[in-house]
């Protein structure tokens, strides 16, 4: 299935690229929510000085950057879709690619398993600190 990549204008002014796994059917049920992955803000950042300006992603939201976490968004506060160009396109999938590959994640057979309650059970949150997953830290990027 091609993935459906588009392009919103939310209420507070905020651009994202996301990936859109349900729409909303604001005709059966005003509380239905727009269902996307792999959320990606975009920020702008200017130099004034040298007259340049330039453009990055970031996780839409905080500890949100799994490429598999779903995230419910209010259509209402949804000022505008659109469809990306193919330059936005191409790199919003280098930003995804790269994410993917900072993660270190192995794709498995249930990429929501771990949403699951079940998986939790058995699990002592007084474990010893053996459970505790190091970051990679690069110096040469942005964080």
């Amino acid at each position: 299935m091609k993935a459906d990549i588009r392009q919103l204008v939310l209420s507070n002014g905020q651009e994202l690229l996301c990936e859109v796994i349900q729409w909303p059917d604001i005709d059966i049920d005003e509380q239905e929510v727009m269902i996307i992955r792999r959320s990606a803000k975009i920020i702008v950042q200017e130099n004034f000085e040298q007259g340049t300006r330039w453009f990055t992603f970031r996780p839409f939201m905080t500890y949100q950057d799994d490429n598999n976490s779903l995230v419910s968004l209010m259509p209402y506060h949804i000022m505008s879709i659109g469809h990306p160009s193919d330059v936005l396109k191409n790199q919003y999938r280098k930003y995804i690619k790269l994410m993917s590959s900072d993660l270190n994640t192995e794709a498995a057979e249930d990429p929501f398993e771990y949403h699951l309650e079940s998986n939790m059970r058995g699990v002592d949150s007084d474990a010893p600190f053996d459970n505790i997953v190091p970051f990679k830290i690069d110096p040469n990027k942005l964080n």
